[in-house]
């Protein structure tokens, strides 16, 4: 079943830059290809993800990786600066930065972490996702901007390296793949600092696990995604492209 012809809004909520890059970012590639609009939102800054110099240039130069990522496929993108290590879903200041960035790109569908994966940025984003944009539907939760009309859909992107992830769904990137390598090479300190603090061939990984999932879904790319089936969330046809 093919996503539908009419625009949607797609947003993708990660924890840090590259996370969307290295999880989802050829099904973003692919709704952009389809003429849908994209936003790329990082919650935190990266200020924490280097070897050497301060936060602040550390931050700064991750930004600026973020959104040249973010340009070669036409993206939005924004940052909302938290620290790295202090992702807080029961933060009531960061449900509203999130529920305010919600606001501003208006999205039909979320992309965000899975619950459980391997650190706790990662999942306090993915519960930021979620409870941000079910408040960003209510008119008394003031913003400063108007709220959304309905709930978004909400998708689970892969965890890192896949484990632990049983997907539910399925997007081909093989046309994609290409793209998604260029948008993480964006991120030139990460390849350095994960390969550094992680023993991490972040491009080997990228492919490997795209021909895995593509195995899984009987092609030669793909990425793997769970749908949120909760009440307002679940939806009779299909969003993925």
């Amino acid at each position: 079943m093919a996503v539908p012809s009419a625009s949607l809004r797609i947003m993708g909520i990660g924890a840090h830059p590259d996370d969307l890059e290295l999880m989802c970012a050829g099904t973003l590639a692919k709704y952009r290809s389809l003429g849908h609009h994209v936003t790329m939102c990082h919650i935190a800054g990266g200020d924490r993800g280097a070897t050497s110099g301060t936060r602040s240039d550390v931050a700064e130069t991750r930004r600026g990786e973020a959104g040249s990522a973010a340009s070669l496929i036409g993206a939005d993108y924004v940052n909302l600066g938290v620290s790295d290590g202090e992702v807080d879903a029961s933060s009531e200041d960061q449900k509203l930065l999130v529920a305010t960035a919600i606001r501003r790109a208006r999205p039909d569908v979320i992309i965000t972490h899975s619950p459980g994966d391997y650190m706790e940025d990662h999942n306090q984003a993915s519960a930021l996702a979620f409870s941000a944009s079910f408040l960003a539907t209510l008119p008394l939760y003031d913003t400063g901007s108007d709220p959304i009309g309905a709930v978004p859909a909400l998708f689970y992107m892969d965890t890192m390296a896949g484990l632990g992830f049983q997907p539910s769904e399925f997007v081909d990137i093989t046309e994609q793949l290409d793209t998604k390598l260029a948008m993480m090479r964006s991120h030139a300190s990460q390849l350095t600092w994960l390969e550094h603090h992680d023993d991490m061939d972040v491009l080997g990984q990228i492919t490997t696990v795209a021909a895995f999932r593509g195995l899984q879904s009987g092609v030669r790319y793909a990425e793997a995604f769970v749908s949120c089936n909760v009440h307002l969330r679940a939806r009779t046809t299909r969003l993925l492209p």
